[in-house]
């Protein structure tokens, strides 16, 4: 099992990986073989990561791209295809949320916010198979959340792109999988990425609240997160296909 866990040096693609799960599990395939393309909107957190993943012996790239734009997208994917010419994996991570009831909410700022959470993954998805389609199993992981399964206060936007994520992630599934592209989504419970600490830090959110329905009680840590994301896209998950992998500390039990 350890060698279907190693990458040896082929090509994965993480966006939103400044901070956060992102960043976590770019650190956790680099440590693995992996080189890692790092995508994200900010060159100063995609330098630091890069940064990092080199001191510890790994390698990664920088790609600056905004992926809920569709011309920033398919830039990405000609600067892999020029570069390498393949792509083992893409984890699709980039995502942003804000907290709002329905009826507070403009038609911008739900545009906004899809346009990031699903769009971006119809975009990545859409522009890379071909490519993916090159390698021996491949395989595609998008980052869904609990909240694609359950619903929670104040999020209809985040809930429903998730959903989307989700939904969108097992019909891939149907359409790739008897040409050898696995396709799954990870959902993430509570975890105590930068944005989330920044709600609690604000009083945006109350991490009691959270926390009373997690079965472990406590938060995740963003490695938690990124371990699993990579194992999912590794040959050792080699006939994981088409799931909804919940990472949750039993919140979705509750």
């Amino acid at each position: 099992m350890l060698q279907q866990l190693k990458f040896n040096g082929d090509v994965v693609v993480v966006t939103g990986a400044g901070s956060g799960i992102g960043r976590s599990t770019a650190e956790a395939l680099a440590e693995l073989g992996a080189t890692v393309v790092l995508v994200a909107r900010t060159l100063s957190k995609l330098e630091e990561v890069k940064a990092s993943i080199e001191k510890s012996g790994g390698k990664a790239e920088v790609f600056v791209a905004d992926v809920s734009k569709e011309a920033d997208v398919k830039a990405l994917r000609a600067f892999v295809d020029e570069k390498w010419g393949r792509c083992k994996a893409i984890v699709n991570n980039a995502g942003n949320n804000f907290v709002s009831l329905v009826t507070d909410l403009s038609t911008q700022k739900w545009d906004e916010l899809i346009a990031v959470d699903l769009n971006s993954v119809f975009y990545m998805c859409r522009e890379f198979i071909p490519l993916l389609l090159k390698e021996k199993n491949p395989s595609i992981l998008n980052v869904a959340s609990t909240f694609g399964h359950i619903g929670h206060p104040k999020m209809p936007v985040y809930c429903a792109a998730k959903g989307g994520v989700i939904s969108f992630t097992r019909q891939l599934a149907v359409d790739y999988g008897t040409q050898g592209l696995r396709v799954n989504s990870i959902c993430p419970g509570p975890t105590l990425s930068p944005r989330v600490k920044g709600y609690f830090d604000t009083g945006r959110t109350d991490p009691t609240e959270t926390l009373s329905k997690v079965m472990l009680g406590r938060f995740a840590q963003c490695d938690e997160i990124g371990n699993v994301a990579a194992f999912l896209v590794s040959d050792a998950a080699s006939y994981v296909h088409g799931a909804s992998i919940l990472v949750d500390g039993g919140q979705t039990i509750n």
